[in-house]
C-alpha cells in the first residue's frame, strides 16, 4: 500500500510540473516539483506512522484479505546446535579425558606392543654383531706341545678365540715348573697376557678375530727364547697347552733311571696327550692305575703315579702330574701310589 501511495505521490508531482511549465508561471517546473515533492513526502511519512501503530493493518499487496481472527505469527523452529550441551561435569570429565590423551600420546608415543618389538629388533641385532662367524662356540682341549729351540724349527701354534682365555704353562723335560723372567708380544693391540710376574703360565687371551701375531717368552737361566705363533679365530681353542722346554730347569726334579732326552720322541709326547702311540697297540693291566701301548719291541705307560721298576729309557711328565714312560717289555711295573708301591700286571705280551 505505501509503495503504490509513493509512486501516485510522484506521478501527480510530475503532472504538476507539466502544468505550471505550460502555463508558463515556472519555466523548468522546479518550483512545482519541488512542492509536489514535499507534499509527497509528507503524505508517505503520514502513512508510515498510521502502519507502525497498527502492524496488523492490510499493506494492499496481497490479492486475498484473511478475515480470520488476529494471532501471533509463529516463531520458526531453531535448528539444534552442531554441539549438544553436557553438564558441567560431563564437560570436565571429558576435558580431564582429552587431556590424558594428549599427554600420553606425548609421553609414549609407541604402544607396549611396538616397544616389544623394537627390543626384539634390537635383540636380533646385537646377536647379529656380537656373533662369531660360526654358530657354535669353540670346542676346547688341552695338549702338550715340545718346544724346539734347534735354528730352522718350527715355533709352536697357540689356537686362540676371541673371549676365550688360553693358558700357557712351560715345564723342563722332568716336568718341573720353568719360571718366565719376561716375555714380548708381537700386536699388543690384538691380544692381552695377564702374568703374575713369578710364575711360569701365561694367561693369553685374542681381542680379535683373524689378526695373527707372535709371542716371545724369555725363561730363567734360559738363553733363547722361546717363540710362538698366535693364532686367533680358531674353531678348537686351546685352553691349556704345556710347553715342555728341552732340558732341566732351575727347579728340575730328580730323574730316576736313564731320562734321556724325549723331546724328538712323538710318540711319548702323544701318550702323555693321552693319545695312543702310531701303530701301538693296546695291552690289558689288572688294575686301572696305568695305561700300556705295546709298539715294536718297547712298552709306552701313561699314569699319573710315578714309576719305580723297572727303569725307563725315556720319560714325559705335564704340568697336572701325568707321567709318560718309554721302557723295554716287562710284564710287570711297580708304581709309588699314595706313598704306597703297587704293582700292574701287564697282560697280551707274547
Amino acid at each position: 500500500m505505501l509503495k503504490r501511495l509513493w509512486v501516485g505521490l510522484c506521478l501527480f508531482a510530475l503532472c504538476q510540473c507539466i502544468w505550471a511549465d505550460d502555463n508558463g508561471t515556472d519555466p523548468f517546473g522546479l518550483d512545482a516539483a519541488t512542492n509536489a515533492l514535499n507534499s509527497a513526502q509528507q503524505t508517505y511519512t503520514a502513512a508510515q506512522a498510521n502502519t507502525a501503530l497498527d502492524p496488523n493493518a492490510d499493506d494492499g499487496d496481497s490479492n486475498t484479505q484473511d478475515n480470520s481472527p488476529n494471532t501471533t505469527p509463529a516463531i520458526p523452529a531453531t535448528p539444534p546446535p552442531s554441539n549438544p550441551w553436557v553438564p558441567a561435569d560431563d564437560n570436565e570429565n571429558l576435558a580431564n579425558a582429552n587431556a590424558f590423551r594428549s599427554v600420553s600420546q606425548d609421553a609414549f608415543p609407541l604402544s607396549p606392543t611396538q616397544i616389544n618389538e623394537l627390543r626384539n629388533m634390537l635383540d636380533q641385532t646385537q646377536r647379529a654383531q656380537e656373533a662369531a662367524a660360526y654358530k657354535a662356540p669353540p670346542a676346547p682341549t688341552s695338549t702338550s706341545l715340545a718346544i724346539d729351540l734347534a735354528p730352522g724349527a718350527v715355533p709352536p701354534v697357540i689356537r686362540l678365540s676371541k673371549g676365550f682365555v688360553s693358558s700357557l704353562v712351560f715345564i723342563d723335560s722332568t716336568g718341573a715348573p720353568w719360571a718366565i723372567e719376561g716375555y714380548d708380544l708381537g700386536d699388543p693391540t690384538s691380544f692381552n697376557i695377564s702374568w703374575d710376574k713369578k710364575g711360569n703360565t701365561l694367561m693369553v687371551q685374542a681381542r680379535q678375530d683373524y689378526s695373527y701375531g707372535n709371542l716371545g717368552v724369555k725363561l730363567k737361566g734360559l738363553n733363547t727364547p722361546v717363540m710362538l705363533t698366535l693364532v686367533p679365530g680358531q674353531r678348537v681353542v686351546d685352553y691349556r697347552v704345556d710347553l715342555r722346554v728341552p732340558g732341566q730347569g732351575p727347579d728340575a726334579a730328580i730323574a730316576i733311571g736313564d731320562d734321556l732326552p724325549a723331546s724328538a720322541d712323538n710318540q711319548l709326547l702323544n701318550v702323555l696327550n693321552g693319545m695312543a702311540p702310531l701303530n701301538g697297540k693296546r695291552l690289558t693291566t689288572e688294575n686301572d692305575f696305568a695305561q700300556v701301548w705295546l709298539v715294536g719291541d718297547k712298552l709306552y705307560l701313561r699314569s699319573v703315579y710315578a714309576m719305580l721298576s723297572p727303569a725307563w729309557q725315556a720319560k714325559m711328565s705335564s704340568a697336572d702330574g701325568m707321567n709318560a714312560y718309554k721302557l723295554s717289555q716287562t710284564p710287570l711295573v711297580l708304581l709309588l701310589r699314595h706313598g704306597q708301591i703297587v704293582s700292574v700286571k701287564i697282560e697280551g705280551l707274547s
